[in-house]
């Protein structure tokens, strides 16, 4: 079949779907909706589909090259290590706002999995890694990983490293324990008062003021983890060129806080991940006894809570956490509010050295 005779094939309706043999392990399926080049063979005896492209977007002679490549490839022999690098590559690094962060989550599954064949690799096995990782690390951390392995073997299969259904495939919630909620929580002043008399150990992983410092940076300007962690000192301002927000990686929402003094004066943080942090305070909280644990981003809603409760407008304080405007002013109202957002930031300071004098 040449590029012709693939121009002049039409759907119809008395023919309903079709496949059309093209060259060796090369079809054409024919639908209503499109026409899609995909390679059709058989590894270890099971039969395997992959898709390359929409006709006319790709070309038939660019088609058969793409399919030579997939079918000079063996890939019995790849390893979930080589699944994970080519994941990373092609998916993480150019997607994701927190590559670090995932990065970190597939590396505790390469340790635990890098070296096996990813065709030999079982839904058991995966099962029994996840509900061994909620028992150690949390369910909340355990969800995170159950996603990315989900996210991991599904690009598996599309690269033809798995024939047929991912390992993950119907892998729910539910083996990993984690209910999700809406978190209200917030630093109550003996709370704060405790965090800000931290005191760095003499020996062990209590050993780090460095992590103190975050929470209470956090608790003066509102910010993310990610956002303290990526911010640079510009004057009085601290600016964060993207935020992790609800918006597509290639869509830059810049952000900036005013730094009181006591906000400069914990400068420059600690070089780590929210991981980090997290499971620092976590820990540290055990030691404390403080059965309802805070978390870092609940140090963000403190923030807010407290420049509201202190009479500051709440367009204001949204501005301040850069929150999308609703309704009318999300279209009308692009205004800074510089001086409001600086009195914000000296009125949080203020009720919280109060609160810790």
């Amino acid at each position: 079949m040449n590029q012709k005779e693939v121009n002049n094939l039409n759907w119809h309706v008395s023919q309903k779907d079709k496949t059309i043999k093209v060259d060796d392990n090369l079809y054409i399926r024919l639908r209503k909706a499109s026409t899609t080049y995909i390679i059709r063979k058989t590894v270890h005896r099971k039969a395997q589909v992959i898709t390359l492209g929409n006709h006319p977007a790709l070309t038939l002679k660019k088609a058969k090259s793409e399919a030579k490549k997939y079918l000079d490839v063996d890939t019995s022999s790849t390893t979930v290590d080589t699944l994970i690098d080519d994941y990373l590559l092609d998916v993480i690094y150019p997607d994701s706002k927190v590559p670090k962060q995932v990065e970190g989550y597939l590396n505790h599954i390469r340790e635990r999995l890098g070296i096996r064949k990813v065709m030999d690799v079982k839904r058991a096995e995966l099962v029994q890694f996840i509900k061994h990782y909620s028992k150690s690390r949390g369910a909340r951390s355990a969800d995170r990983v159950r996603s990315y392995l989900k996210q991991l073997f599904s690009y598996g299969v599309e690269l033809g490293y798995l024939s047929g259904q991912s390992p993950m495939d119907g892998v729910t919630k539910r083996v990993t324990g984690y209910k999700p909620i809406d978190r209200e929580r917030v630093l109550t002043p003996g709370e704060i008062r405790i965090v800000w008399n931290w005191k760095n150990a003499d020996t062990g992983w209590q050993k780090t003021e460095d992590n103190v410092r975050v929470i209470k940076f956090l608790l003066l300007t509102g910010l993310r983890i990610s956002e303290a962690q990526s911010g640079y000192i510009d004057g009085d301002m601290f600016r964060v060129d993207d935020t992790k927000g609800k918006h597509p990686k290639h869509v830059k929402r810049p952000h900036w806080v005013y730094l009181t003094e006591t906000a400069k004066s914990l400068l420059p943080l600690p070089s780590c991940t929210s991981t980090n942090i997290q499971a620092w305070l976590k820990r540290k909280l055990i030691t404390e006894d403080i059965e309802d644990r805070f978390t870092p981003h609940d140090c963000r809603r403190t923030f807010a809570t407290l420049a509201n409760d202190n009479h500051v407008e709440p367009f204001i304080v949204e501005r301040v956490l850069n929150h999308r405007m609703q309704g009318v002013m999300a279209i009308y109202n692009h205004a800074e509010y510089e001086a409001e957002r600086i009195e914000c930031a000296h009125i949080v300071e203020r009720v919280i050295l109060e609160i810790v004098k």
